[in-house]
């Protein structure tokens, strides 16, 4: 499945804390829901500690979905400005109280190293479905769609890199090649050879010193 949860838990950027602790999160000011698997038991919870009875519907749906609907192995988009990180998540749900205001929490891994992306590079109906205001919603309508922009995108960084590396190998041939000409025309029997070969020598270790 795909979702989309937001890095702002009760208003709070928390998208630093994500990233290091390795965590998706959510908070609504409710307790600890480690024991509720179903939805009527996060309705019970939530309907005791509600002080907001306009939303009590809404945050029992999304509280669910957190708890009990997400899924090791399902992905996740944190959409934090004009850019958009992506995680797999890695764990069940669980409560840390220790994490002041964003205490429902799931482990997760950060894909791309945990760089950012360019929301406007996602799929345009995929884009648009980031858009929404709510703090958690389940984007799997576009899960194929986003499996093959993923894809895309992978090999696109895999194509970078192997041209960095291939780069770097016909560098490192032709400055083996370049010494082994220096060597031949430092060891020359004509003395003008001798001596262009040691001024280049001079000029590239004085650049190297730079």
């Amino acid at each position: 499945m795909l979702w989309m949860v937001r890095a702002f838990p009760n208003k709070v950027n928390r998208m630093e804390e994500f990233l290091s602790e390795g965590i998706i999160a959510v908070y609504w000011g409710v307790g600890d829901l480690t024991d509720c698997n179903t939805k009527s038991e996060v309705a019970s919870v939530v309907r005791k500690t509600s002080v907001d009875s306009r939303n009590t519907s809404l945050q029992i749906g999304l509280l669910n979905s957190f708890v009990n609907r997400m899924s090791i192995g399902d992905y996740c988009i944190v959409p934090h400005k004009k850019r958009f990180f992506v995680a797999k998540i890695t764990s069940d749900y669980f409560y840390n109280q220790n994490s002041s205001q964003y205490e429902h929490q799931r482990k997760a891994e950060w894909l791309f190293n945990g760089k950012s992306l360019e929301r406007e590079d996602l799929p345009e109906k995929l884009q648009n479905s980031t858009r929404t205001m709510l703090g958690l919603a389940n984007l799997s309508k576009h899960y194929e769609t986003f499996i093959q922009y993923l894809d895309r995108k992978n090999n696109t960084t895999e194509d970078s890199s192997n041209e960095e590396d291939t780069t770097s190998d016909e560098l490192s041939s032709l400055v083996t090649r370049a010494i082994s000409i220096l060597k031949d025309e430092i060891a020359s029997d004509d003395p003008d050879r001798r001596l262009k070969a040691a001024i280049a020598v001079m000029d590239l270790s004085n650049r190297s010193s730079l």
